[in-house]
């Protein structure tokens, strides 16, 4: 076990060192985050719309912004294993597909809450929300949600990979799986907006919780598979 998680930090660094080589992923996520949400925060406000109608309408906002500016950004996620072959490398090297996987979500998760940072950060200041009060909460729902997104993308990612159109492929397969991400990350985000806490009795932090459990579980067993295909 103590050898199979050194081959997952392994694998860690390598993804650190060549996202750091290119950075295309970290430029494209935040280009789109910073521009969409400048855009969406602009035609919002263009509206006079009064505060507690921006109120409501953030959330919701953030969500979409956030899920459409990274599925709209991870195209070439795979662009250096293809060129290179590291794949098939790693395989014959011994390294197994569940390490690959978890190396990359790992890595992905990080790149994408930059990503919902920097959307929260840009669309409050343009929105004129104050959401200081529930920043950890909004920090936590992110982070989840970032790495549910990670293990749907990265797995779907692969399986478009080969695909002469993969910058469409990969957002048309994962739209439909993202709907209970994109609807707990939603209905949280409403509460802490509007009420400034979660409802004890909600069933969306399970339900965040779930997916992300079924997404990584999946991923984990098929990975290798799709790889190998």
């Amino acid at each position: 076990m103590i050898r199979w998680a050194y081959i997952v930090y392994l694998l860690v660094l390598k993804e650190l060192r060549l996202e750091w080589r290119g950075r295309e992923l970290l430029t494209l996520l935040s280009c789109n985050a910073v521009f969409m949400a400048v855009l969406t925060g602009a035609g919002a406000s263009s509206a006079m719309l009064d505060r507690i109608t921006g109120n409501k309408i953030f959330p919701m906002l953030l969500w979409v912004v956030f899920i459409l500016s990274t599925l709209s950004s991870v195209s070439r996620s795979y662009e250096s294993e293809l060129e290179g072959r590291a794949f098939e490398g790693l395989l014959l090297s011994g390294v197994t597909g569940s390490q690959m996987y978890l190396s990359k979500v790992l890595i992905s998760t990080a790149l994408f809450f930059v990503n919902y940072v920097l959307l929260l950060g840009v669309l409050s200041v343009t929105l004129d929300q104050v959401v200081w009060s529930v920043w950890k909460e909004l920090v936590v729902v992110g982070l989840s949600s970032s790495s549910a997104l990670a293990s749907v993308v990265v797995i779907l990612g692969a399986m478009a990979s080969t695909s002469r159109l993969r910058g469409v492929l990969t957002p048309l397969l994962a739209l439909p799986l993202l709907f209970p991400l994109f609807f707990a990350g939603l209905e949280m985000t409403t509460e802490l907006v509007l009420r400034g806490a979660l409802d004890p009795t909600s069933v969306w932090p399970s339900v965040l919780l779930a997916v992300n459990a079924v997404f990584l579980i999946v991923g984990l067993s098929l990975f290798d598979f799709v790889i190998r295909d």
